[in-house]
């Protein structure tokens, strides 16, 4: 069972701090209950420093759950991101900060690659943790860019070590599913039946968060103040065709586990005053398995 969630606590931006004490007392009051309600084994935590891992590290004990803290910086680059993980499930291998240096020298942030090995079937996992630049700090080309690195990443691994190499690239992408970074430059589509012929393309189950057939009133991430659109789906989980169409020994992708943390009713009524105060990012979720599990 997979998490990721941006609980907004430390954005990578150098500032002023802010006090963060009820959002770090509220954001574990969340996560223990998602782990608990959805036995969590991997959570994916971004806008989180070095600083609040004497508060996170205790609450993964609690869960039984490993803590990886993954934040630091290469040089004025900031990485925001954390793991709780069940150890039980994933060896945790090793991780590399992502980046690229443009020819105009500014620094892109693409990734924290993580390697896990499948306890099961010894298999290499390879998560790549996102935050790209926001809307309001960089342009669409920024992300386009950081897109084409990752997808670069992506096609080693997969030239490498084969096509039914596993990879699950999850963040915060601060751009929608259908955007020219996602779709063109990332190579990541919604067509679950294309990646059976195509199989180097990324599958994106998160555009299923784009429309209900409803009222709409969902996403990942909830601008209360936006002029003509109050959501988002800026928050991805993608998968390599293998979670697919891989062999017996893969893993695959749970259809049926899609699913995100909801706050607003079709009616748009408050689920959750407290959540709906203090975050603008909702948790999204799904399920990994082996075949004989299913």
């Amino acid at each position: 069972n997979l998490c990721w969630w941006n609980i907004g606590i430390s954005p990578p931006v150098k500032g002023v701090k802010k006090d963060k004490a009820e959002a770090i007392r509220l954001a574990k009051h969340y996560i223990k209950k998602m782990s608990q309600e959805k036995t969590l084994d991997f959570l994916g935590i971004c806008e989180i420093s070095e600083d609040e891992a004497i508060d996170f590290k205790p609450l993964a004990d609690k869960l039984h759950l490993e803590y990886l803290n993954l934040s630091g910086t290469v040089g004025r680059i900031i990485m925001d991101v954390s793991i709780m993980y069940e150890a039980s499930k994933l060896e945790y291998i090793d991780y590399k900060y992502i980046i690229k240096i443009q020819p105009d020298d500014r620094t892109l942030r693409i990734a924290v690659r993580v390697v896990f090995k499948d306890a099961v079937t010894g298999n290499l996992i390879t998560f790549f943790l996102s935050h790209w630049p926001s809307i309001r700090s960089a342009d669409e080309k920024i992300r386009e860019d950081a897109a084409e690195s990752l997808r670069n990443n992506v096609n080693k691994i997969l030239d490498d070590h084969g096509i039914e190499s596993q990879i699950i690239c999850m963040g915060d992408y601060n751009t929608n599913p259908y955007s020219v970074a996602i779709n063109e430059k990332l190579y990541a589509t919604r067509d679950y039946h294309r990646i059976k012929n195509k199989r180097k393309l990324l599958f994106n189950p998160f555009w299923y968060l784009l429309s209900d057939k409803k009222t709409n009133n969902l996403g990942t991430y909830h601008y209360k103040s936006g002029a003509s659109n109050r959501w988002f789906v800026f928050d991805q989980m993608l998968f390599s065709s293998s979670f697919i169409y891989g062999g017996k020994d893969c893993l695959k992708l749970d259809m049926n586990s899609l699913d995100f943390h909801r706050i607003l009713s079709d009616d748009n009524q408050c689920l959750d005053q407290r959540f709906f105060n203090t975050f603008d990012h909702y948790p999204i979720f799904c399920r990994i398995y082996h075949d004989n599990q299913k």
